[in-house]
């Protein structure tokens, strides 16, 4: 081995055993620097790893609620519907019962109204033709109906449209 610079031979034994042993000092320190980076590589990575497991625990929880409240509102949309569903079937049975008493009343009133009520046009869904100024062919504009004492109403007590005398 080759003596360094600066150094004398005189004890080659031990120079050389001070440079080996400063080598193996050396050697030792990188190799705790190396296990000391190792160490805190391994720190960072179990501190990444606890906080990872958190969010994942709350990531799960959050999903969780999600399940939970999509249950929900999927049992509230049914709810709806069948509601929803109910007010129309009411709704149909309404109007076909209308329709029906509609259709009852009708029939009753024209079997009470007096033959002249069609010709006079009490019923305007009946079958009598109306001229294009959109009164009945019986109608003449001429012809006047007296006012009683009470003004021109037939009902006895009453002035103007519906108004009581006073």
């Amino acid at each position: 081995m080759a003596t360094p610079l600066g150094w004398s031979q005189g004890g080659s034994g031990s120079v050389c055993l001070a440079f080996d042993q400063l080598r193996d000092v050396i050697e030792s320190q990188e190799e705790l620097i190396h296990q000391l980076r190792n160490v805190e590589e391994k720190a960072a990575h179990a501190k990444t790893k606890v906080l990872l497991a958190k969010e994942e625990e709350k990531l799960q929880f959050a999903l969780g609620e999600v399940e939970v409240l999509s249950k929900q509102l999927e049992k509230e949309k049914l709810a709806f519907e069948k509601a929803l569903s109910s007010v129309k079937s009411r709704a149909l049975q309404e109007s076909s019962k209308k329709d029906q008493l509609i259709t009852k009343c009708n029939g009753r009133r024209e079997a009470r109204a007096p033959p002249h009520a069609y010709i006079h046009g009490l019923f305007p869904n009946s079958a009598v033709p109306v001229s294009r100024a959109g009164f009945h062919p019986n109608f003449c504009p001429r012809l006047r109906i007296p006012g009683g004492p009470g003004g021109p109403h037939h009902r006895k007590g009453l002035q103007g449209p519906g108004r009581p005398r006073k």
